[in-house]
């Protein structure tokens, strides 16, 4: 999205400047949207350009000073991004950070039971020496590396206190098939958890993705921004250290863990104008080799991805969803957009962040606002014994918005389908070439839920 919105500017720029006056000029190119008229791609590019929601996405990726990973080319290159992550949780280098950021980061992961693999505590952590604890980026075992790796050092450490902290850090890429079950066990021979007994696996990505293996804890770089933001407030930052941290910071919001809300327009105008943007993508001249071609999108008219939105400082909770039949969003006019155009028959495809797919339902009824909705037995849906907090208010374009579900498949968050999720946006349609993730999150949230099933019948004629 980032890279086709800029190319946009140059390309409706050439546009303008080539002598194209005859309304038979054609732009021509590859795929099936291959021939585009000239007059056609000028008004659909200035109508993007001019756009509010377009202007409000360029002023929210700006930077605000000029940004030395952005000038080096390497804002997205996990191996930079992890030998920087590496130095800031090193407690022996050259910071005056000492074991903090090592120790926010590691409370903040374990907030969560999802991939605990000892009983350590956040309290444990806050507790502990881990001033002399060695940090690796890149650490080699076997035939792999781990992207790093913090260790208690052999001398100096009695052998049943030891500490480890594996960290797989994935910004672009997918994991590999068995990536983190492989690093799972090759640590457990390295490491012994006799002598680490101590142990916390974090796997680590914009948005919090689940990994294969369930041991390893699904953290977001939300985390790691906010534990830069608390060694800002220490009194003993350099100046330095305290640019060094505002630029990483930056590069991170820019380019890697945008918040929900600039991530949402983002997809907002992508669905707006997807003409434009899989032409520019199909027919760009200098298109990065990185950037592989991608297959023309084509959507069925009714799948759609939904975050449910459960996250610290959100009211919204799948339980709610799943007991009640629904799906909420809002908190401005694009998510009241968003929900006014789901229609009845629509596929709906719920994920839990750091948790997985957890339903596959069918809209029922139209969104409503939260205030309208009501149930099958014709109570409103706020009298309802919810867990979440939702806002009913009285204006249509900053409440909540209600659009009813029947639930054909649905689990406990603990039973999510651990498959890729579709975007980090809050929703999108799911294009054809997302087929495979959704057949293969369709049969197993089948099986888990039958087995939902099977077990609470037990449990009743018991």
């Amino acid at each position: 999205m980032i890279r086709a919105s800029s190319i946009l500017f140059s390309s409706w720029s050439s546009a303008q400047r080539t002598n194209w006056n005859r309304p038979s000029d054609k732009i021509r190119g590859k795929g099936p949207k291959a021939i585009m008229e000239h007059k056609e791609f000028t008004q659909a590019s200035e109508a993007l350009l001019l756009s509010p929601e377009f202007q409000e996405l360029k002023a929210a990726l700006a930077f605000r000073e000029p940004n030395l990973w952005h000038i080096l080319d390497i804002s997205r290159r996990e191996i930079r991004i992890s030998r920087f992550l590496a130095w800031l949780l090193d407690p022996q280098t050259t910071h005056s950070f000492g074991d903090q950021f090592l120790k926010n980061l590691v409370v903040e992961a374990l907030q969560t039971e999802i991939g605990r693999e000892s009983d350590l505590t956040p309290v444990d952590v806050l507790v502990m020496d881990l001033s002399n604890v060695k940090v690796k980026s890149e650490y080699p075992l076997g035939h792999q590396k781990y992207d790093i790796l913090v260790f208690s050092p052999e001398d100096g450490t009695d052998r049943d206190e030891g500490f480890l902290c594996l960290i797989e850090n994935k910004i672009a890429a997918q994991e590999g098939q068995g990536q983190t079950h492989d690093y799972y066990e090759t640590s457990l021979v390295a490491f012994p958890p006799a002598q680490y007994p101590h142990r916390v696996y974090i796997y680590l990505s914009p948005d919090g993705e689940p990994p294969q293996n369930e041991n390893f804890i699904p953290l977001s770089y939300q985390a790691v921004l906010q534990a830069i933001e608390d060694l800002q407030t220490q009194r003993q930052v350099t100046d330095t250290e305290r640019f060094l941290l505002r630029q990483f910071q930056e590069n991170i919001l820019r380019g890697i863990a945008m918040d929900t809300k600039t991530l949402d327009l983002a997809q907002a105008i992508y669905d707006q104008h997807p003409d434009v943007f899989e032409f520019i993508i199909q027919n760009v001249d200098r298109r990065p080799e990185a950037w592989p071609l991608p297959p023309r999108q084509k959507w069925d008219g009714k799948s759609r991805f939904f975050n449910v939105g459960e996250k610290a400082g959100s009211g919204y909770r799948w339980e709610d969803y799943r007991k009640y039949g629904f799906i909420c969003a809002g908190g401005g006019k694009l998510y009241r957009n968003w929900m006014e155009q789901i229609q009845v028959g629509d596929i709906i495809y719920a994920y839990v962040s750091r948790r997985g797919y957890v339903g596959i339902g069918t809209v029922m009824q139209k969104a409503v606002p939260f205030r309208k909705a009501k149930l099958s037995d014709g109570r409103r849906l706020s009298d309802a014994d919810l867990v979440g907090k939702y806002d009913d208010g009285k204006d249509d374009d900053t409440c909540d918005w209600v659009a009813f579900v029947k639930w054909e498949y649905s689990v406990n968050k603990d039973r999510a389908v651990r498959q890729p999720f579709i975007t980090r946006a809050t929703t999108s349609r799911i294009y054809d070439h997302r087929k495979d993730i959704v057949a293969q999150v369709r049969s197993e949230l089948a099986k888990r839920s039958a087995q939902a099933e099977r077990t609470l019948g037990d449990r009743t004629n018991a």
